[in-house]
């Protein structure tokens, strides 16, 4: 078992949460089992769309999400994903199931360890679907700060105003 206690994000770079977030998606897509693919892996502003300078307050997203055959697998994805979050220190904060009869057939774990707070989610409305969402806490950054994504994240080198990534 792992005793060594994880940085607190709070006060940990955008860097170090970039790193933390590229170890722990793919790590959770793995546990799931499921065919989970990261959708999203990246810093991500905090303010209103109007607001020019987006950089001033982000936090770091991670979405790993996939459709899975049936109710049994993603329940079945979400109990691995559980197990390993519990054997890795992460706290269970809640966790809400709702019958089909009700709301649709959905099941939702939260999860939170030093302020990072992950769901992890079984809905089906039509098609059965598991997603993971990892959340870093806001944070006000310098005017001069860029918005960072990871190379796992699909839009890794797509042109945009906020991000400079891949370029050389």
């Amino acid at each position: 078992m792992n005793t060594e206690k994880a940085p607190d994000p709070v006060g940990a770079t955008s860097p170090e949460l970039m790193q933390r977030f590229e170890q722990l998606l793919p790590a959770l897509a793995e546990q799931a089992g499921s065919g989970l693919r990261i959708e999203d892996l990246r810093e991500e502003s905090c303010l209103r769309p109007e607001i020019e300078e987006q950089q001033l307050e982000t936090r770091w997203l991670g979405i790993a999400s996939g459709e899975v055959p049936d109710g049994g697998t993603a329940n079945a994805a979400l109990d691995r994903i559980g197990q390993w979050l519990d054997a890795e220190g992460w706290e269970l904060q809640d966790e809400v199931t709702y019958p089909p009869d009700e709301l649709g057939d959905i099941r939702v774990l939260m999860y939170s360890l030093d302020d990072v707070n992950l769901t992890a989610t079984y809905r089906n409305s039509g098609r059965p679907w598991v997603e993971v969402l990892a959340v870093s806490p806001c944070r006000e950054n310098p005017p001069e700060h860029q918005m960072q994504r990871s190379t796992l994240d699909p839009e890794y080198g797509l042109s945009s105003q906020y991000y400079q990534d891949g370029e050389s």
